[in-house]
């Protein structure tokens, strides 16, 4: 272990028991070095990870100590609430976060879901364009080209499996329609469809045979949705299942800081003086 690890009179090996650092009253003990070693660890490693880490907590320690001797009583009292108040916010939280873990029923029924959503339809606007679409994105000599067309267009459940299961042969794809997705991801996710040419191809009900340098592109638009349109339940589900959660998680809290509180008052723990 590595001892002679700053240059400073603070450090006194033998003021403390057990003490491997000491700086005035302050002191670091074996326990607290070897906490910073990593698994085999050769000497180099623990000189370097120790000296930077002595280093820092001395520079910290010392710039405590200037701070208490220079910073006049009442701004100390001032800064002794503050971190009193941070240390009864931090223990709060965790108190608090692991109850709403234990206790807190996550489970949003699509009930009630569907209920925020139709109570609040103003609320649901889209800010960008959506699409229902699938594409497949090949080599021009594949040699399964014509077949994969066939399918594609086809388009039931039976022939998307089969597409699936050509993926490998596939440049890039996607076979999901039936979800949601922002036009923005659409043109990265193809370059031969972009902002310059979608008036021509995103349209409702669409097919396209496109090809560019990177390859021959099959795309079906099912449905498009425009900026301003109500955003569709299937969109908005997960934000709207987060925000249930999140006025459930917060009732909880309140109710718990409630009997809390009232239980302080009914016990007698709690009494204001007049």
């Amino acid at each position: 272990m590595l001892l002679s690890l700053v240059s400073c009179e603070y450090f006194k090996k033998d003021s403390v028991p057990d003490a491997v650092v000491v700086l005035g009253k302050s002191y670091l003990d074996k326990d607290d070095i070897e906490r910073l070693l990593p698994a085999n660890y050769t000497t180099q490693d623990s000189t370097r990870i120790v000296t930077a880490f002595v280093n820092q907590w001395a520079t910290d320690q010392l710039l405590l100590k200037n701070a208490i001797d220079n910073i006049d009583q009442s701004r100390q009292d001032e800064l002794d609430r503050l971190i009193n108040n941070y240390k009864v916010e931090l223990y709060a939280q965790e108190y608090l976060g692991e109850l709403t873990k234990q206790n807190l029923d996550t489970l949003i029924k699509d009930r009630d879901i569907e209920a925020y959503y139709e109570d609040r339809k103003e609320d649901f606007k889209l800010n960008e364009d959506l699409v229902q679409f699938r594409y497949v994105q090949m080599d021009p000599l594949n040699t399964d080209l014509q077949k994969i067309t066939k399918l594609f267009n086809k388009g039931d459940v039976t022939s998307l499996s089969q597409l699936d299961s050509l993926k490998l042969s596939y440049r890039n794809y996607f076979l999901n329609d039936s979800i949601w997705v922002k036009k923005s991801n659409l043109f990265d996710a193809m370059n031969v469809i972009n902002p310059s040419n979608e008036k021509y191809y995103i349209k409702e009900n669409k097919t396209w045979k496109l090809e560019d340098s990177l390859g021959v592109y099959l795309v079906r638009f099912n449905k498009v949705l425009k900026r301003g349109d109500r955003a569709p339940l299937s969109y908005v589900k997960p934000t709207i299942k987060q925000v249930l959660l999140n006025k459930s998680k917060l009732a909880y809290i309140k109710k718990i800081e409630k009997d809390l509180l009232n239980d302080a008052i009914n016990s007698d723990k709690l009494k204001i003086n007049n």
